[in-house]
């Protein structure tokens, strides 16, 4: 054989590797692309992930080109990570095999209905199926927040080299990869976090030095709006600086990737702030912290973005004989739990402009400090919560149902 018909096969083989690295999210199912996309939603192939408007409802496009909603799990990579968790799943069971793992975490996946990741992923699984890639290159909610002088050259080489990181840490050219985020949970509204944690983005601008970019910043904004100026004003300001400069290094770095921004919560969506974001995302991310679907909210955000939304990390929890304190709202038990997952899928996926609910948590992760559960699909020991898992699996496949038809997929 010659060196170029070598070659050739060798590219061959590549392609075709590369072209079937979802190993077909739902093998055992009618109706459904590699990637979990509806056969019946025909859009463009383009190889990669993106968003279209078909028929007036958006979905994500599947890189073969049919409609996709992103229904997820976020933190399956927890599972290397115990926390203060009474048990190990991945060592003690597994043997610390992310193969093992990820083969368990697949065949859950394609019972229960879940076609993606979500975010906060080990790099492994992000071989296996649909992934978001995920940073930090703003500010934090409560403990770890941090204000800094995005003015500076100082901030603007350090989100520059965050973003590069990211890029670094993600294959960006993965067709397996949906989108990205930048932050989670930005501390941007004003009121809550002076409740919160004492002080504002603003508050920290106004403090610095005086000789500081920031602080010199905000000296001409007072100068120019005199008894008008507000903090409100001046957040937009920072926002506005802060999105100028990761959008475009973004769009750099990641040329073929669907942006969706921060994961904004919703329990004080920053609508001046969202709206100086929108020339640089593709998609609004909402983190809420409704049992019940927030239809107005939601309604509300759309009309004003003009952006489909995407639920990036959202649950109701229960609380169980050995745990009190449950992270996210609790119900009083697991068919509640059930019962409110169902009509918030329901709600969501009615609207035109819900593309994709991905549920917080893969297993369950306990924190000493707060003396807090956060609740995942398994308990710690990697055993599932039968009930919830049951009424979480009925609940993913009438969503799927709605896109595939009356009984294509259904289980």
């Amino acid at each position: 054989m010659t060196k170029l018909k070598r070659l050739v096969l060798f590219q061959c083989f590549t392609l075709f590797v590369l072209g079937n690295v979802a190993a077909e999210v739902f093998p055992a199912n009618q109706g459904f692309d590699q990637y979990g996309g509806y056969l019946a939603v025909k859009g463009e192939a383009t190889g990669r992930f993106r968003l279209d408007n078909i028929n007036g409802r958006y979905f994500l496009i599947t890189p073969d080109g049919h409609g996709f909603v992103s229904l997820g799990v976020t933190h399956t990579i927890g599972l290397g990570s115990p926390e203060d968790s009474r048990y190990d799943f991945l060592r003690q069971r597994l043997g610390g095999d992310w193969t093992r793992a990820n083969r368990g975490i697949v065949t859950n996946f394609q019972k229960w209905g879940y076609n993606c990741l979500g975010y906060g992923s080990h790099k492994s699984t992000r071989e296996m199926l649909p992934h978001f890639a995920s940073g930090k290159v703003s500010s934090w909610l409560e403990k770890q927040v941090e204000f800094p002088d995005v003015f500076s050259d100082n901030w603007k080489n350090k989100a520059r080299h965050a973003l590069e990181l990211m890029a670094k840490n993600y294959d960006i050219d993965h067709p397996n990869l949906v989108g990205i985020y930048w932050t989670d949970m930005p501390a941007w509204d004003i009121t809550r976090a002076k409740r919160r944690i004492g002080r504002s983005w603003v508050d920290v601008i106004r403090t610095l030095p005086d000789e500081t970019p920031g602080k010199k910043r905000y000296q001409q904004f007072i100068e120019k709006k005199g008894k008008d100026a507000s903090d409100d004003d001046f957040l937009v300001i920072i926002a506005r600086e802060i999105y100028s400069h990761i959008g475009p290094i973004t769009r750099a770095l990641f040329p073929d990737t669907l942006v969706f921004g921060e994961r904004y919560s919703g329990a004080a969506l920053p609508m001046e702030v969202i709206i100086e974001a929108l020339p640089y995302i593709d998609v609004v991310s909402v983190q809420p912290n409704d049992s019940n679907y927030p239809a107005e909210k939601f309604d509300n955000l759309y009309k004003k973005t003009g952006k489909p939304i995407m639920i990036c990390d959202h649950q109701t929890s229960f609380n169980t004989k050995e745990h009190s304190n449950v992270m996210w709202n609790t119900l009083p038990d697991v068919k509640s739990v059930g019962k409110a997952h169902a009509t918030y899928l329901e709600g969501g996926f009615a609207t035109p402009f819900i593309i994709g609910y991905n549920r917080c948590q893969y297993i369950d992760r306990y924190k000493n400090r707060q003396k807090l559960l956060k609740q995942g699909l398994l308990q710690v020991d990697g055993n599932p919560y039968d009930e919830l898992v049951k009424s979480v699996q009925k609940n993913t496949w009438r969503v799927h149902a709605r896109f595939l038809g009356a009984s294509a997929g259904s289980k």
